[in-house]
């Protein structure tokens, strides 16, 4: 029976394959050497999503088998379905610390499509992101998947009003100030005015003291 497993990589080898691919130019398309990139054309034409159109001595050409083209169009389907308990897990992986595609499939234990497929639908609705380097992958959490794998909501924070009254919440710029503010702010200017008075009434009276004692002590001598 003819192998139809496809991994990640296999995956994004399909997305670059264009009426203008060549085999002698793909390496360029997927960021890796020519040399892992005749691997990864290999395996996708043993597994017939690809197919070469040699015309010696020019370049081969690349073009996408109708079994390569189902492919790509289940990939698509999947992108467009909402997140879903593997899709989590995935982002969960990630936001572990996991960014290879090995780790990620020893940890979950699934197939190989179905870890594609995933990974393809989180990358296009943006909770991922990937760079591809000689064969090799590695992940990253978008913002909006960081959030989505945190189960980040932002919650405004709650203050317990005191008993009878409900807090005055500060007003936006621009806005009316509350009469309880108002109040508030009047309050604590008198209270700053009092202390302030009080403090130059005890220096005045240290200095009568002083000058008291000053007179007091001449009056004694004479």
């Amino acid at each position: 029976m003819e192998d139809t497993t496809i991994n990640f990589i296999e995956l994004i080898a399909l997305t670059r394959i264009t009426p203008e691919a060549t085999v002698e130019k793909f390496g360029s398309l997927i960021n890796s050497s020519f040399f892992d990139a005749s691997n990864i054309l290999a395996g996708l034409k043993m597994k017939g999503l690809v197919d070469f159109v040699t015309a010696f001595p020019n370049q081969s050409t690349l073009k996408l088998t109708e079994k390569g083209a189902g492919v790509l169009a289940e990939a698509n389907k999947k992108a467009a379905e909402p997140v879903d308990a593997l899709d989590s897990a995935i982002l969960a992986q990630l936001a572990g610390g996991k960014r290879s595609l090995i780790e990620m499939a020893t940890t979950l234990n699934v197939a190989q499509k179905d870890l594609a497929l995933h990974i393809f639908k989180l990358s296009t609705q943006g909770s991922l992101t990937y760079e591809l380097v000689n064969a090799n992958v590695s992940m990253f959490l978008t913002e909006r998947g960081f959030v989505a794998a945190k189960g980040i909501v932002e919650q405004p924070v709650q203050q317990v009003a005191p008993a009878g009254g409900a807090i005055a919440q500060p007003a936006p710029n621009g806005a009316p100030v509350p009469d309880e503010i108002k109040i508030l702010e009047q309050i604590a200017r008198k209270k700053r005015t009092q202390r302030k008075f009080i403090m130059i009434g005890v220096v005045v009276l240290v200095v009568v003291v002083i000058v008291a004692l000053v007179i007091v002590e001449k009056i004694i001598v004479l």
